[in-house]
């Protein structure tokens, strides 16, 4: 049989059984109790902690250890009969549905297009509930939180909040910026004979200026005058000659002439305002939030100190040594 023939032989299979070529990509990195973990559950875990909102395990080896340790919680449960049954992973399910703000049905459709199998969240969960029977039952661990603990942690991250805004605040870029309305206006000069004509005109100009919305009408009869469109200028970046003839001159005034490129040149001051950035909003959390962080961190150092406990039990081959301990 030819190579070419044996190829085409191999890509009708995979058009006709997809899944087949789905299982030749599936890598089994670790077998526990002769029960092969793959790549494709791992990546499961992963998405699943997203999905859950627990963010992604920092690496795929922490994920791989989650699969081995809820393998290990399932099997010592049955040891003393304390396994999930159905009707309570079907309820547990209902509350996640229910905290993802959706159904059954919306919450299969979710894991579907996280590619994570209603069967391994079933298994996430039996795990869960086997764990929860194994603390209270075998370890006598009760994960609790005291209100002195709760008070605590929010003193804590009351005052590391405070401390980032007075930060925030003592930044030079978040004090309080004094901007300067000004609008610049020009007396071009063609030749340096019409000088002193043109320097005339700029003071028949200043004469009718009456504040920055006159500044067209006051160039009435006054040949090509431009003026410019009103800008906002940080008045600590104006030259200080500048901003100090401003402010001596006050709002509504001209001052000038000044030479420039083009001929003679006026400068209005048409007033200023005060900005005050906007400082961030700080949101402290809850006391039921706080509550469950500390809960959460309680039952993680708990499920950690009993992991490698639990293990002992399973017999795990791993076939990718990088994955091992």
């Amino acid at each position: 049989m030819s190579i070419r023939l044996v190829t085409a032989i191999l890509i009708a299979l995979a058009l006709v059984c997809p899944g087949l070529a789905l299982a030749q990509d599936q890598k089994v990195l670790v077998t526990v109790n002769d029960k092969p973990i793959t790549s494709f559950d791992v990546d499961a875990r992963i998405n699943l902690w997203k999905l859950m909102g627990g963010g992604a395990p920092k690496t795929r080896k922490q994920a791989l250890n989650d699969i081995i340790d809820d393998i290990a919680k399932v099997e010592e449960a049955k040891k003393f009969r304390a396994e999930a049954k159905d009707a309570e992973i079907d309820e547990r399910l209902e509350r996640v549905a229910k905290g993802l703000k959706t159904d059954s049905a919306g919450l299969k459709g979710k894991l579907k297009a996280q590619g994570v199998s209603m069967s391994a969240m079933r298994q996430f969960l039996s795990a869960q509930i086997a764990f929860n029977r194994l603390l209270s039952g075998k370890f006598k661990e009760k994960v609790d939180v005291s209100d002195a603990e709760i008070d605590a942690k929010m003193g804590e991250i009351k005052s590391s909040v405070n401390g980032q805004l007075a930060k925030i605040k003592a930044d030079p870029r978040m004090q309080p910026v004094t901007v300067m309305e000004i609008m610049e206006i020009n007396f071009p000069v063609d030749s340096p004979d019409v000088l002193t004509a043109r320097a005339a005109e700029v003071g028949q100009y200043v004469s009718s200026f009456k504040g920055c919305k006159s500044a067209r009408s006051a160039a009435s009869g006054i040949f090509n005058v431009q003026v410019g469109k009103k800008i906002e200028a940080d008045s600590r970046r104006l030259p200080p000659q500048l901003r100090s003839a401003f402010s001596k001159a006050g709002p509504g005034k001209a001052i000038g002439p000044f030479r420039s490129p083009k001929g003679l040149q006026l400068w209005a001051y048409c007033g200023s305002r005060k900005i005050s950035p906007k400082l961030p909003k700080a949101e402290l959390p809850s006391r039921d939030q706080v509550k469950t962080a500390l809960l959460n961190e309680k039952y993680n150092a708990i499920e950690s100190k009993y992991g490698k406990l639990l293990r002992k039990g399973l017999l795990i081959e791993y076939r990718d040594p990088s994955y091992a301990d």
